[in-house]
């Protein structure tokens, strides 16, 4: 797949995500990583087959590795700015201004990274924008795991 249809399909997928993030809606406590798992599978695939095509230095690995990993954290400092409750035995969430700064600050850190690898790897260029749904899957992965830890705290209190 090409970069450029990565990056398209990756927007409309963060345009679906941002819109979700704002409105009050229920959280899945059955198969909640669901989403999540395919956009990693698809991700990963994606971030392979630019491997096979592109000679990617240890550095520019060890530059997405790092972005990943940032991004699990905002994920995880976005769980905390959602607003998580229960209402009729249902679990719901809601993001809010906060959790939209940290999904843009989160994002724009992420895709500035391929600058930083097409400076140590010009051939590996692009690659952090080839796993931009790979990016996707672990920051939802973290933010969901944060809003259900946050929810067994609900349930405990009840």
């Amino acid at each position: 797949m090409s970069v450029a249809l990565n990056i398209l399909i990756a927007l409309a997928v963060l345009a679906l995500i941002l819109t979700r993030q704002l409105r009050r809606r229920p959280v899945r406590e059955e198969q909640p990583y669901r989403i999540m798992l395919v956009l990693g599978v698809v991700g990963l695939v994606e971030t392979v087959q630019f491997h096979q095509h592109h000679d990617v230095s240890t550095s520019a690995w060890a530059l997405l590795v790092a972005s990943l990993a940032v991004g699990a954290g905002f994920g995880a400092l976005r769980g905390m700015t959602v607003h998580v409750w229960r209402e009729a035995g249902t679990l719901y969430r809601q993001g809010n201004v906060a959790t939209l700064v940290l999904w843009i600050v989160g994002l724009g850190l992420h895709l500035s990274v391929d600058l930083l690898i097409k400076r140590v790897d010009a051939d590996a260029a692009g690659l952090s924008n080839t796993a931009i749904l790979l990016y996707l899957a672990i920051t939802l992965g973290a933010q969901q795991a944060l809003v259900l830890e946050r929810a067994q705290h609900l349930a405990a209190e009840a």
